[in-house]
């Protein structure tokens, strides 16, 4: 057992991941003589970690090696270092409902866990959760799954297949279950009481005082927005036309980036 305490933050998705993460990275060296920060950038193995946990989440057979291989990668570069470590990325708790078949909360999440469990030894990390408010969460779900994943579904179609996903008190009664209750910590998005600083919550839990918190280079603006109604809708229905990836990925850009274009409320329903 190491004495090096290691925070990994799971997540979920739609949670103020983006904007954690952007305020992290703005901040490293402030933050580098007490917190050793691993966000996710371009070509990072954080970035790759998260990926990865996507991928086994959805088919674990074929990924599960390369996830072991990238889990034990970070356990190796943790030696010989005595800061606080957080790791953090949006998708290591799995694939978010909407992206392919999943429509329940995280099923393959103890899969996961037990790989960290396995082969971050001798580390034993504490593990945080982010949440939202479940009915908002999923109005956010389903328009990032429009957005990004190719769901074709209205919201309406969204809510009903996953009506019978389980709450966030389930998802973390099955984390207590594998980690013990004292390694697992569960912070609500509502409670972030300083959009400009994401993350008070994580951060207060990795030894940081609210004065020191307050001393760091906040953001300005939000990231990863929300589609308007109006490009929602037309993102949507460019979904039921299943494109080529490539095709569809540089008219989902254009929409994204040019959403004035859109009405503020939904347009009819019919094929794109």
């Amino acid at each position: 057992m190491s004495s090096r305490r290691v925070i990994v933050h799971i997540g979920v998705q739609k949670t103020g991941s983006t904007s954690l993460h952007r305020f992290l990275a703005r901040n490293r060296d402030a933050l580098a003589e007490r917190l050793d920060i691993r966000v996710p950038s371009k070509g990072s193995l954080t970035r790759e970690l998260g990926r990865t946990c996507t991928l086994y989440s959805m088919r674990p057979a074929k990924h599960e090696a390369d996830l072991i291989a990238l889990i034990t990668q970070v356990r190796d570069e943790l030696e010989g270092d005595d800061r606080v470590c957080v790791i953090s990325h949006e998708n290591i708790c799995g694939a978010m409902m909407g992206r392919s078949d999943v429509r329940e909360a995280f099923p393959r999440l103890s899969d996961i866990l037990r790989l960290f469990e396995q082969h971050l030894a001798p580390f034993v990390p504490d593990y945080v959760l982010y949440t939202r408010e479940m009915q908002g969460w999923k109005r956010s779900v389903h328009n990032q799954a429009v957005k990004s994943d190719g769901y074709a579904g209205t919201l309406e179609d969204f809510l009903t297949e996953t009506a019978d996903s389980r709450g966030w008190g389930a998802v973390q009664a099955e984390m207590e279950r594998l980690v013990g209750k004292g390694r697992v910590r569960v912070f609500a998005l509502e409670d972030e009481t300083t959009p400009e600083r994401p993350g008070r919550q994580l951060l207060r839990f990795a030894g940081l005082t609210d004065a020191e918190i307050d001393t760091l280079e906040p953001l300005a603006g939000r990231s990863n927005q929300s589609l308007n109604p109006g490009a929602l809708e037309f993102m949507r229905q460019l979904n039921e036309l299943a494109l080529a990836q490539p095709a569809r990925k540089q008219v989902a850009e254009l929409i994204k980036n040019n959403q004035t274009l859109f009405a503020d409320g939904p347009m009819p329903s019919q094929k794109a």
